[in-house]
């Protein structure tokens, strides 16, 4: 695969079975804390947990070369998120891309018995054609500011008639998804009401060194 017009890589990774004892990272995840953030959907730990080993594995699984690997829970790279479908903290999985735009986001689903529906969708934007983060580029062909494209996305986010799902990986329990960070993409959809039977997943953002991705050999 090459990269877009606007420069940012596009691919989906799955792979299933991910941790080989999964029922025990679940349980790491249940005992930290969770805590709701005002600009991110859902509740998300203070903490990361990076399993021996993980950075080797991930290379591995993704066939790329790790330039960074950060430890601070800010910049979400192996902590743990929760959001819901149903109560008073229900939320509608809103559309967006990750930053840095040239990482790989990496998630590993870590509640089993969740229907299909509740994987990770990937979006293209009705009025501008947008699949990716809005770049000057883009801006300038649709006349507009980046500032005011950005703004139109972050409106539009929660609206699905404003959106054309291009993918999807389908929800399984251990199962890990992987894409380039810039690409415009949600959760397909919450699941429960509270922190003891939501939609549990662990995100790691990684910066690469692109060149080495055996994906685009």
């Amino acid at each position: 695969m090459k990269p877009t017009a606007n420069g940012l890589r596009r691919f989906l990774l799955v792979r299933d079975d991910f941790y080989s004892d999964p029922e025990n990272v679940r349980r790491i995840a249940q005992s930290m804390r969770f805590e709701e953030t005002g600009d991110i959907t859902g509740f998300m730990t203070s903490e990361v947990y990076h399993p021996a080993g993980m950075r080797q594995r991930l290379e591995r699984v993704l066939g790329v070369k790790i330039t960074r690997w950060d430890e601070d829970p800010d910049r979400g790279n192996g902590i743990f998120y929760q959001a819901f479908s149903r109560g008073s903290q229900k939320e509608t999985p809103g559309v967006h891309s990750d930053e840095p735009y040239e990482d790989i986001t990496v998630l590993i689903y870590l509640t089993p018995g969740l229907p299909i529906d509740c994987g990770t969708s990937l979006w293209q934007h009705r009025a501008t054609g947008l699949v990716n983060a809005p770049t000057q580029r883009d801006a300038r062909r649709l006349k507009t500011t980046l500032t005011k494209l950005r703004d139109r996305l972050e409106v539009d986010s929660e609206n699905r008639q404003k959106w054309i799902e291009i993918d999807r990986a389908g929800y399984r329990f251990n199962r890990m998804v992987a894409y380039a960070s810039g690409m415009l993409h949600s959760a397909s959809r919450h699941y429960g009401s509270n922190l003891r039977d939501g939609r549990i997943y662990q995100t790691f953002r990684i910066g690469v060194d692109w060149p080495s991705c055996r994906l685009y050999a």
